[in-house]
C-alpha cells in the first residue's frame, strides 16, 4: 500500500487531508514537527511527503534540503504545503529540492490529482532506473560468459546471478537429454551438483515448458492443474510458485531456467518473466557449447579437434593459430583494436629432457599448456607453436593488456610444482610480445615474427623474462 507522509502542525488540515486520501486506498502517517517528520522518514520512508512550509521547530525549506541530501529519502517527492503565494517562496521550495506545492486551504480534487501526478512520476523513475539495473546485470552476466570456456563454471554463475535476480529461493539449469530424462547441470543450493539425472514424469512444469516452447509459470504449486499428479510431492517443500523458462536452439528446447520461490502475493512479475527470458536466450550459448562437446566426446568423431588441436597438450595447433591469425589481424585493421601477440618459451627445458626423459618432458609442456589454459579467456587463442614453444594471441587488448597478461602468466608459472621433475629444476618462461598497431606490420605472419624475436631477447636478458617488440 502507498504510504504518504504528513507534515503539519495544524491538527484539523492533517485531518482532512488524511480523511480525503484514505478513502482512495492510502496508507496516511502524520508528524506535527520537522523533527518528528525527518525521524519518520528516515526509519521508513514514505512514498510521499506533504510538507507544510510553517513548522514549530524546523523551517519547512530545510526540513525538505534534508531529506533530499539523506540518500534513504533522496528519491521521495515532497509536495509543498503553504499559505504564501508568492513566486519568491515557491522558487525557494523548488530549489531546496520539493517537486511541487499546494496552497491552503487544499482543494480535495486538486490535492488528490496532484498526489497521483507525482506518485506516477515516481514509479515511472524507478520503473526506469530498475532497467538500467537490469541492464547492467544483464550485461555483466554476458561477459561473464564469453569470459571463460569452462562450462560448470559458466552453469553455476548464471543460476547463482539468476538467483539474486529475480529474488528466487532456488534456481537450477537443466539439461534435456532423451527419453524424458533430463540433468542438472547447476543448481544455487549446492556447487557440487553438475550433472544430477532427475526423470522428467516427475516434473509437468519441465514438460509443459518444452511442450509450449514457452516460460510456464505455475503461482500456486498447490492449486493449479498442471501439478495435480505431483502435488502430494510438492505440498510441503519449501516453495510456492514456480517459473521455467525454456532456453531454445534451432527451435528445440535443449534445457529450461527453473526458479522456484516462497512468494504467495505476485509471484513473479513482468519484469523478472522477461529477465529470465534473457538470461535463458543468453544461457543457449554455453548450453550449445556443451551439448556440442559432450555429443562429440561420446561418439568419438571430433574431426575438427583432430586436425585443430595439438595431440600432447590439447591447446590449438599451428594449422588453427595460423588461421586465426589471419582473422584477428583482419579484424583488428578492420574496427581499430588492438591485437597482442606474446611467444612463450619454456627455459633450460632440454635439462628436463636430458634428466627425465623425453615422455616426463611431454608430460612437463602438457602440465604447462594446462596451468596457461586456465587463465586466458575465452576469446583469447593459445597454441602450440612447436616444441617448447606456445603462442597466444589477445584481441582488443592494447600493449598495456598484453604486458599485464604476460606479467600474470610468468608470475603463475614460476610459482607452479610441476610433478615428476627435480625441485632444483625450477622451470620459467621467456616471452615475447608484439602489438598491432603499436608494431607497423605488413601482413599478419609478421606479428609472430617481431613477438619471436622479443623473445628471444627476454632469453638473452636472463629468462624468465618479458620482452616487447616496440622497445629496442
Amino acid at each position: 500500500m502507498v504510504t504518504i507522509l504528513i507534515v503539519d502542525d495544524d491538527v484539523l488540515l492533517r485531518q482532512v487531508i488524511r480523511d480525503h486520501l484514505e478513502t482512495h486506498g492510502f496508507h496516511i502517517v502524520e508528524a506535527s514537527t520537522g523533527h518528528e517528520a525527518l525521524a519518520l522518514a528516515h526509519r521508513a520512508p514514505p512514498d510521499l511527503i506533504l510538507l507544510d512550509l510553517i513548522l514549530p521547530d524546523i523551517d519547512g525549506l530545510k526540513v525538505c534540503e534534508t531529506l533530499k541530501k539523506d540518500e534513504a529519502t533522496r528519491a521521495v517527492p515532497v509536495v509543498l504545503l503553504t499559505v504564501r503565494e508568492g513566486l519568491k517562496d515557491r522558487i525557494q521550495g523548488l530549489d531546496a529540492g520539493a517537486s511541487d506545492y499546494l496552497t491552503k486551504p487544499v482543494q480535495p480534487e486538486e490535492l488528490l490529482a496532484r498526489v497521483k501526478a507525482h506518485l506516477h512520476t515516481r514509479q515511472l523513475t524507478e520503473d526506469l532506473e530498475q532497467r538500467q539495473r537490469d541492464f547492467v546485470s544483464l550485461l555483466l552476466l554476458s561477459k561473464a560468459i564469453a569470459s571463460t570456456l569452462r562450462t560448470p563454471e559458466i552453469f553455476r554463475f548464471i543460476v547463482e546471478r539468476t538467483a539474486q535476480l529475480i529474488d528466487a529461493r532456488r534456481c537450477s539449469l537443466v539439461v534435456i537429454g532423451e527419453e524424458n530424462t533430463g540433468y542438472v547441470v547447476a543448481s544455487n543450493e549446492d556447487p557440487n551438483i553438475t550433472r544430477l539425472p532427475i526423470d522428467l514424469n516427475r516434473y509437468p512444469e519441465i514438460q509443459e515448458a518444452i511442450r509450449r516452447q514457452r516460460p510456464v509459470i505455475v503461482e500456486d504449486v498447490t492449486q493449479d492443474p498442471l501439478m495435480a499428479d505431483v502435488r502430494d510431492t510438492v505440498v510441503g517443500l519449501d516453495f510456492r510458485s514456480l517459473l521455467v523458462a525454456p532456453i531454445n536452439l534451432r527451435a528445440t528446447v535443449v534445457g529450461t531456467l527453473v526458479l522456484r520461490t516462497a512468494r504467495s502475493e505476485s509471484p513473479f512479475t513482468a519484469r523478472e518473466l522477461q529477465l529470465c527470458e534473457f538470461i535463458a536466450e543468453l544461457t543457449s550459448i554455453p548450453l550449445q557449447n556443451a551439448h556440442l562437446f559432450e555429443s562429440l566426446e561420446l561418439t568419438k568423431m571430433n574431426l575438427e579437434r583432430l586436425t585443430l588441436i595439438d595431440d600432447l597438450t590439447q591447446v590449438y595447433n599451428r594449422r588453427f593459430l595460423f588461421r586465426k591469425l589471419s582473422e584477428e589481424v583482419e579484424r583488428a585493421r578492420r574496427y581499430g583494436h588492438g591485437l597482442c601477440c606474446i611467444m612463450l618459451d619454456v627455459d633450460n627445458f632440454k635439462q628436463v629432457n636430458d634428466r627425465h626423459g623425453h615422455a616426463q618432458g611431454d608430460m612437463v609442456l602438457k602440465e604447462l599448456a594446462g596451468v596457461i589454459q586456465l587463465m586466458v579467456r575465452r576469446s583469447d587463442i593459445f597454441a602450440r607453436y612447436g616444441g617448447e614453444e606456445f603462442i597466444l594471441l589477445l584481441p582488443q587488448t592494447d600493449a598495456d593488456g598484453g604486458m599485464a597478461e604476460a606479467e600474470r602468466i610468468r608470475r603463475v608459472v614460476r610459482e607452479h610444482v610441476f610433478r615428476g621433475i627435480e625441485p632444483s629444476l625450477h622451470l620459467t618462461i621467456s616471452q615475447g610480445i608484439a602489438n598491432y598497431p603499436v608494431n607497423p606490420i605488413t601482413d599478419a605472419p609478421d606479428l609472430l615474427k617481431l613477438a619471436d624475436a622479443a623473445m628471444y631477447k627476454a632469453k638473452h636478458a636472463g629468462k624468465d623474462a618479458i620482452a616487447c617488440a616496440w622497445n629496442p
